[in-house]
């Protein structure tokens, strides 16, 4: 089978461009359509599936473009992580020549939706690892009020909170102690940047949970910061409600049949090392 296929890549590393027009090549030689373009200026389209050629970064970039339309993408990695691009470029066109042989193998992991004003208008965007809400003067505290399903369940006094899915629980909020989550597992990860209490851990909730933060500062003239993905930040005023839940559309990521998660874990995390 001939596939219509696009190559996203990161335009501020000459090897990804190299590297994603190798692929072009490759593909167009072995009969399929080919769209080539950089991350920053790529906008949705609809494709057979998706090659990303870059890090993390990259990927997240291309999952919050194109998941809205359903399409399965694979990250190819240049990055130093490498947690969502589990393809080394060494590895590209031997797992290019089983995709178009055997075909390719979708996983799904669930997205996050996020909601918030912004200058008066309503934001709605989507999150494949995580959003954080920090205040905008850095390493200052602030007070989040959260609610679960409508319901009160604390007021947190931290440097911040994240809201995570799975695929994000080796991000952020692993590295703010929260804990490593399987990535198909349908939940939410609440974690508490240093809070002030020790018994405020981290939370595991189902995806099925509607979420909101009321974020207080008495910093930074009342401002708050909240940061999709780590790559879209937004600047609100003094409380702020950010609101979060299940995005309509699963992320559906192209497995690499010859790489586990676990393994992906040990190499990434220098486990047994």
């Amino acid at each position: 089978m001939k596939y219509n296929a696009g190559v996203i890549y990161n335009k501020s590393k000459a090897n990804a461009k190299k590297l994603a027009l190798e692929i072009a090549t490759w593909l167009k030689n072995n009969k399929c359509k080919v769209f080539l373009s950089d991350s920053i200026s790529v906008r949705p389209k609809k494709f057979d599936f998706i090659l990303s050629v870059g890090g993390d970064g990259t990927m997240l970039k291309v999952i919050r473009t194109f998941s809205p339309l359903s399409v399965p993408i694979k990250g190819i990695n240049l990055g130093s992580l490498g947690f969502l691009t589990d393809t080394d470029a060494n590895e590209v066109f031997e797992f290019l020549k089983n995709l178009l042989s055997s075909g390719f193998k979708i996983e799904k992991r669930i997205l996050l939706s996020v909601e918030f004003e912004y200058n008066g208008k309503k934001v709605r965007t989507i999150s494949a690892n995580d959003c954080v809400v920090r205040s905008l003067a850095g390493g200052k505290l602030i007070t989040v009020d959260v609610n679960i399903d409508k319901d009160f369940t604390a007021e947190y006094k931290c440097d911040g909170m994240i809201i995570s899915t799975p695929t994000g629980s080796t991000a952020y909020s692993l590295a703010a102690s929260g804990p490593i989550v399987y990535p198909n597992i349908p939940v939410f990860i609440l974690t508490p940047i240093s809070p002030h209490t020790l018994t405020q851990r981290p939370m595991i909730l189902s995806d099925k949970s509607c979420v909101s933060f009321t974020a207080k500062n008495k910093y930074g003239a009342g401002k708050i910061m909240i940061s999709i993905d780590g790559q879209e930040n937004y600047t609100l005023p003094n409380g702020s409600v950010v609101k979060f839940y299940l995005y309509k559309k699963p992320l559906k990521l192209i497995k690499n049949r010859s790489k586990s998660y676990f393994e992906t874990l040990k190499t990434k995390l220098h486990w047994s090392i």
